[in-house]
Order: structure tokens, then C-alpha cells, then sequence
């Protein structure tokens, strides 16, 4: 009896026995708290008092107080807070509905405790908004104009009240209250409207107004916190002098109870919808083609619109580079003769077509060159969808259907004896061969191969810096040769990728006599088998959390397959692939090691997920990174079946649904302050900006008019140009107090859902780095 006595003592300290005919209990109290019941007398709140249906709870401005509900969920109220209890049962298994109403201040609930089947019956009301309870746990705020928190003063400035509710576990939706809309009406009926949030999403319903997804205010995550290590009421400060000094690997506003992750795959028990987006696969709605010429050996591969093509019947004359730029690249070839020209037909619709223009003069966009060894070019329908590539598995095998007779210098035309390629859409990487001959070259055969050539976008290249491997006839390899190489440029084409163009050079200067050296150039068209255009993706961009990359390009874009992102239970992603440095191509391990994921959040809409990892060290390509100092932000679409296809014409706007706070590589965390993204859909062009505060310091990115890239990805860097490639359009960096001039940075982001519906965005400014997430408002 005594060890049964023990074990309910230790039971009843652990869940609080709630006194009969109670709702609940004060579990927990401190400073000025006070209880006005049913009757109208007010007496002081003490711990252990029972609470009741009708009681009116008021926090002073010292006071805070924890409720224990009869069905187990737990109330949370703030200092200077104005809460009623108005309807709640007083058994745990009552099928009566909860009515809470919060009058003023801040409430905090944790709810997970309550089975599923009866969150339903849970609302929160204040004057301008309603919630109700998908999962497990909230922070409520309400305010009037005068006495709302400095951080959404501005948003309430000359509109009355305001209420904002974050989601810390589960989901929630939130509905305004419409004047004069009859009681229990749906959201649709009487002009009110309901969005659903996830956890790290807040949303802000002014007076009158729909509710709408704001950036998590300072006051708000600070309330996350638990009881005890809450902050005190006057610490309301948003600047980041005021704000915690965050370690890197801090856990940052997570629930109070967290249960152990369990690894989930992709979707799996998630309930997150796979996108269906399978319309979108009909037609490239940017008509895009790839192209690659070649000559004296430099192959050289584009992308460009068709309207943008110069043609002489089907024979490529120029064309003006995709995306378009400032000082972009404009090529053409000008005078000279056809000396050759064919075209494969594709299954399933497109053609590739090929020639070889003799004696023409090449111009990059100044004045030309003539090339008496002749020119190859080569084009088809840019593969589509563009990202197929990255998320096929199995392998394929493409075969010669047409070529250009392969030229030298001299303009001596020779033989293409064979060639082959193999790709491993598994493995994301393709095996690559061509055999020439070309009379009175040095060599007077050629060999070249390449294996576990990365396959990204559609698009392979290598050359004998890094896997291709040339020999000539004399037995001389680039291997241990410096003045033998090569070069191959090629992509995979059409829609289901059933076509292939490739275009290569060879070097050979392994003669002591000038004389016999050879430059060879030509170009090939391959056949394959059609591929499934509807295989699932996760669109994501990813911190450098290593810091290989330049100062001002600080992100790693990736497009995974949706069993590679990897989620616990929480929907905190754990692992996927990205690139790293220079290792392995486009697609790396991350694991999450001996690192926590410090914040995290989800659109429960369409699945994206966001969220950052810090402290220990994450497994990177199967090596440590370590996290003390920095972090690992991260931003993964849902999964969608089909590419994004953007309306044609109009614009919308966009606004933060989540964030994490930005880090830099020095140990700091700041605080998020606002982001904004806006599309030109008729233009085809992006606006985006980013402000948050770290280390004593203010920062403003801004980009304007960035092309959106195939309906999809948008970018802008300020720094120094890369060589050789086109120049996306400038991000403005500001900075105050006072950051020094010339700071370099840079935004990667895309577009996600069947139309676009949401974006996610990885910036760098200033080397600080954080991840945006955000969602087309209603109606633009």
C-alpha cells in the first residue's frame, strides 16, 4: 500500500488532479493576478484555485499566470492581459465546445494533449478574429490602437483593433469577424476569410480586414519562451540592441513539451498534398531552345528564346542569350556558306536541328572573327521540364541520329566514327564518348570519353580539367599530356527528354611543329527514350554554411526528389542533397549530425518547409561541418508533380508567411525584420527586399526587376561580375548605422505550386544569411 500510496503521490505532482465540477486550475502564479467570477466578486488568482466557466482572468503588469485545463491543455496568460473563460467543459470527456475570449494581452495555450477528434470544438475569439485549433499550440494577441506593442503600432495606426496569432505546433485557421455577419456563418459568407497557419507562421487581422501572414514580431517569439524563462513585460524592445543575444545553436522558440522525432520520408504521415501540376507539362511557356556552337575547338553552350533566334530558313544565323541581361551575350554568324545541315525528328514532337557554316565571321557581340575552319551549330526545345534531370532514377541510353562532319582548323572536313551517350538519372551523372578522324591532323584520330559527368538541369559539360580524358593517334593522353585537351558541351532536349545535342573540341598541340597542330570542332544529335515528365520534386535553396562560395554568392540551389528531404515529426527537415564546395556535383548528403534545428516552420497548404540548423556539427557529404558559429538555412517547396507556370499577364504581390533569423559566420543571431516580393508577370521580372538587424547593425537588401528564369527561379547579386557569365541585375545593399561601403551579397529564390502560389528565397547581405518564405496575397 505504501509503494501505491508513493506512485500517485508522484502522479498527482506530475498532472494536477483537478477539483471536481472545475474546468481547470491556476497551476502556476506570479505577481498581481486577480479572478472576476460569474457572481461579480473578484478575488485574487492563488495557485491551485479552481477555474470555472464565465471567470474573467486580469494579469497586472507584474503578473503572469498558468492554467491547467480538466482535458489537459494548458493556458499561458502575460502580463496585462484581459482573459474570459466563457464556455469549457468540466469533464475531460464532455462533448460541450470551448469558448475562450481574450479581451487584451497575450495568450499563450498548449493544447496537443487533447485527442484530435476534439479540436475541433476549441475556438479563440477576440473582437477582430477568431481562431480554431488544428494542432497544438498558439500564441494569441490582441490589442487597441493605444496600447498595442511598438512592433505592430504602425500596423494599427488609425484602424482601430488588432489581433495577431503565431503557430508554434500544429496548424490553426484564422477567420476575421465581419460587422453584422450572423453568428456560426462559414468564412466565406458575410466578406469574412480564413487562412490556415503552420508552425514559425503569424498571421495580423486588422480591424475590418482580412487576415494575412506578417513576419513573426520580436514581443511575439519572446512569449514562446516557457513560463520560467520568460521575459519581463517592459522588454517589448524590436531593435537589436534589445533583443537575446542568441547562440547560434539556441533552440529558438520551441514548445514547452517536445516529443522525440520520429524520421519520416517526404510526405509520408505528413497529410502534406502532392502539387498536382501535370497540365503544366504540354507546352515550355518560354519557348526557350538550347543551342551550342563550335568552333576551333570552344564549344560553347546557350539558351534562347525563339523569338530571339536568327534564322536563314532553319539554319542558325544568332541569337541573343537567355535570360536576357544587361550586356548579355549576343552571338552571330555572318557571310560565309552552308557547308552542311540536317535535323532529327524527336518523339513525342520537337526537332534538332544542325549545320556548319564555312568561312563565317563570329561575333560576340562586337566585331567579328572569321573562322576558316567553320563553325558547327546545333538547337532543339530546351529539355523540359527543365528540372528533370534531378529527380529521374534509372538509366537511359541516347543514340546517334545525326552529326556535322567534324572540321579542323583548316577547314578539312573528317569522320565521326561513333558516339555514345549513357546517362544514370540515379546516380545524376552521364558517361560520354566520340570518336573522330579528321585527315592531316597531327594525331589523325581522336578519342575522347568522359564519365560520371554531372547531369543538372538537362545539362552536362566536362573537360580535360576535370573527367574527360583525351588520346590521339599517336598514343599521347591528356591524362599526362597538358597540350592535348578537350571540351564537351550538351544538354538533354525536348519535352520527356527524348533527345540529346552535343557539341565538342579538341586541342592537340603535342607536335613540336606548329605546322601539324589541330583544332577540332563539330557537333551531335541524339535520340532517347521519352521519360516520365510528371516525377515528383522538391524545389529548395540552401546557406553555405561552409563558406566556399564567393562573398557575394553565399547559396547553393538544389531541386530534390521528394523522398530526399527528409522530415521528423515535427516537419523539421533533417536531411536532403545540395551541392557543397566542389564536391561530388549538384547533389550532397546533409545530414543533421550532432546539429539541432533551431527553428523551423511549414505551410500546411502546400507543404513548404523552412527552418535552420546550428550548434555541433552537421555531416556533409559524409564529413563534419561544424555549426558553433554559423548556420544552415534552409527552404524546401512542397512536393509538386509538374513545373510552375506563371500567369502570363498581371502582377501579384507576396507576403512572409516564415523566416528564420539571419546568422552570420561570427556567432551572431539577429532579429528578421520585413521582406517583400512582388511579380510583373506580364514583364516576367521580380522585386524583392530584405531587412533585419544583427550585431548592432540595420540591413537593407533590394533587388528590382530581376528576370524570372524559366517561370521559376529569380536572382540578384551585388559584387564583382563572374567571367563568363551573364550578369544578373544588381542588388543594392544598405546598411545603418554604419556598415563600410561595398558590401557584396546576393538572393536566390523560385517560385513554387502550380502557378506559382508561393516562393521561398535564400539571402546573403553582408555575409549574413537567413531564408524567406512567402505566399501570394488573395487577389494580387
Amino acid at each position: 500500500m505504501k509503494a501505491l500510496h508513493r506512485f500517485l503521490a508522484c502522479a498527482g505532482a506530475l498532472v494536477p488532479i483537478v477539483a471536481a465540477a472545475a474546468s481547470g486550475q491556476f497551476t502556476f502564479i506570479t505577481g498581481q493576478v486577480s479572478v472576476t467570477k460569474a457572481n461579480g466578486q473578484t478575488v485574487a488568482a492563488t495557485r491551485g484555485a479552481s477555474v470555472d466557466p464565465g471567470d474573467r482572468i486580469t494579469t497586472a503588469a507584474d503578473g503572469m499566470a498558468q492554467l491547467t485545463m480538466v482535458d489537459q491543455a494548458r493556458l499561458s496568460l502575460r502580463p496585462n492581459t484581459v482573459f474570459v473563460v466563457e464556455q469549457y467543459p468540466q469533464q475531460a470527456d464532455s462533448t460541450e465546445g470551448v469558448v475562450l475570449t481574450l479581451l487584451r494581452g497575450t495568450l499563450r495555450t498548449f493544447t496537443s494533449l487533447i485527442s484530435p477528434a476534439s479540436r475541433d470544438r476549441y475556438v479563440m475569439k477576440t473582437r477582430v478574429a477568431t481562431v480554431g485549433i488544428r494542432g497544438s499550440g498558439n500564441i494569441l494577441y490582441y490589442c487597441e490602437q493605444d496600447d498595442c506593442d511598438p512592433s505592430v503600432t504602425g500596423e494599427a495606426q488609425g484602424q482601430g483593433s488588432i489581433a495577431v496569432n503565431h503557430t508554434i505546433e500544429g496548424s490553426h485557421i484564422v477567420t476575421n469577424v465581419v460587422a453584422g455577419a450572423a453568428p456560426g456563418l462559414p468564412a466565406q459568407q458575410g466578406g469574412a476569410q480564413s487562412v490556415i497557419t503552420g508552425p514559425g507562421q503569424t498571421v495580423l487581422v486588422l480591424n475590418g480586414q482580412a487576415p494575412r501572414y506578417v513576419p513573426t514580431p520580436a514581443f511575439i517569439a519572446n512569449a514562446a519562451t516557457t513560463m520560467t524563462n520568460a521575459k519581463s513585460a517592459a522588454s517589448t524592445a524590436t531593435d537589436a540592441s534589445d533583443l537575446h543575444a542568441y547562440a547560434p545553436g539556441e533552440v529558438i522558440a520551441l514548445p514547452e513539451i517536445q516529443p522525440p522525432p520520429a524520421p519520416l520520408v517526404g510526405n509520408n504521415g505528413l497529410g502534406f498534398p502532392l502539387i498536382d501540376a501535370s497540365g503544366n507539362i504540354a507546352q515550355d511557356p518560354t519557348h526557350l531552345r538550347d543551342i551550342v556552337i563550335a568552333g576551333a575547338a570552344s564549344p560553347l553552350a546557350a539558351q534562347s528564346v525563339a523569338s530571339d533566334m536568327t534564322l536563314e530558313g532553319d539554319a542558325l544565323r544568332g541569337f541573343r542569350a537567355y535570360p536576357v541581361t544587361v550586356g548579355g551575350l549576343v552571338v552571330s554568324m555572318n557571310g560565309g556558306t552552308a557547308a552542311e545541315a540536317g535535323s532529327v525528328s524527336l518523339d513525342g514532337g520537337g526537332t534538332i536541328f544542325f549545320g556548319r557554316w564555312d568561312n563565317t565571321s563570329l561575333s560576340f557581340g562586337g566585331a567579328g572573327v572569321t573562322l576558316p575552319g567553320g563553325v558547327h551549330w546545333i538547337y532543339a526545345n530546351s529539355g523540359y521540364p527543365m528540372y528533370l534531370s534531378d529527380v529521374l532514377t534509372g538509366t537511359a541510353s541516347y543514340t546517334l541520329a545525326g552529326h556535322t562532319a567534324p572540321t579542323n582548323q583548316n577547314g578539312t572536313a573528317g569522320t565521326l566514327n561513333s558516339a555514345s551517350l549513357d546517362v544514370n538519372f540515379t546516380n545524376r551523372t552521364a558517361h560520354v564518348g566520340v570518336n573522330v578522324s579528321v585527315p592531316g591532323s597531327g594525331g589523325g584520330s581522336y578519342n575522347m570519353n568522359a564519365s560520371n559527368v554531372p547531369l543538372t538541369l538537362n545539362n552536362f559539360s566536362a573537360s580535360t580539367s576535370d573527367r574527360l580524358v583525351v588520346t590521339n593517334g599517336g598514343g599521347q593522353s591528356s591524362s599526362t599530356n597538358p597540350n592535348l585537351s578537350g571540351i564537351f558541351q550538351g544538354s538533354l532536349v525536348g519535352t520527356g527528354l527524348t533527345g540529346a545535342i552535343l557539341g565538342y573540341g579538341v586541342s592537340d598541340r603535342t607536335s613540336g611543329d606548329s605546322s601539324t597542330w589541330s583544332f577540332i570542332s563539330g557537333v551531335a544529335a541524339f535520340q532517347g527514350p521519352s521519360q516520365n515528365s510528371l516525377a515528383p520534386y522538391r524545389e529548395g535553396r540552401v546557406s553555405d554554411a561552409g563558406g566556399f562560395l564567393t562573398d557575394f554568392i553565399q547559396s547553393y540551389a538544389t531541386t530534390d526528389r521528394p523522398d530526399e528531404v527528409v522530415l521528423d515529426t515535427q516537419n523539421r527537415v533533417t536531411a536532403f542533397t545540395a551541392p557543397f564546395g566542389n564536391q561530388g556535383g549538384s547533389h550532397v548528403s546533409y545530414t543533421l549530425g550532432s546539429a539541432q534545428v533551431v527553428e523551423s516552420g511549414f505551410d500546411p497548404e502546400t507543404g513548404m518547409v523552412w527552418g535552420r540548423w546550428s550548434g555541433g556539427a552537421a555531416q556533409v557529404g559524409g564529413q563534419p561541418v561544424s555549426l558553433a558559429n554559423n548556420s544552415v538555412h534552409y527552404i524546401f517547396a512542397g512536393a509538386q508533380s509538374g513545373p510552375v507556370t506563371l500567369p502570363l499577364t498581371g502582377t501579384a504581390t507576396y507576403d512572409v508567411i516564415g523566416s528564420t533569423s539571419p546568422t552570420d559566420f561570427n556567432g551572431h543571431v539577429g532579429h528578421f525584420n520585413s521582406a517583400t516580393l512582388n511579380a510583373n508577370f506580364s514583364a516576367r521580372t521580380a522585386d524583392a527586399s530584405v531587412n533585419f538587424s544583427i550585431n548592432g547593425q540595420t540591413w537593407n537588401g533590394a533587388a528590382a526587376n530581376m528576370p524570372i528564369y524559366r517561370d521559376q527561379y529569380f536572382s540578384a547579386y551585388a559584387g564583382s561580375p563572374i567571367a563568363g557569365l551573364p550578369n544578373p541585375n544588381a542588388l543594392v545593399i544598405t546598411c545603418a548605422p554604419n556598415c563600410g561601403a561595398g558590401a557584396t551579397g546576393s538572393f536566390d529564390g523560385f517560385f513554387a505550386g502550380r502557378n506559382g502560389s508561393r516562393a521561398g528565397m535564400v539571402y546573403n547581405v553582408g555575409g549574413n544569411q537567413g531564408a524567406v518564405a512567402f505566399g501570394q496575397r488573395p487577389g494580387g
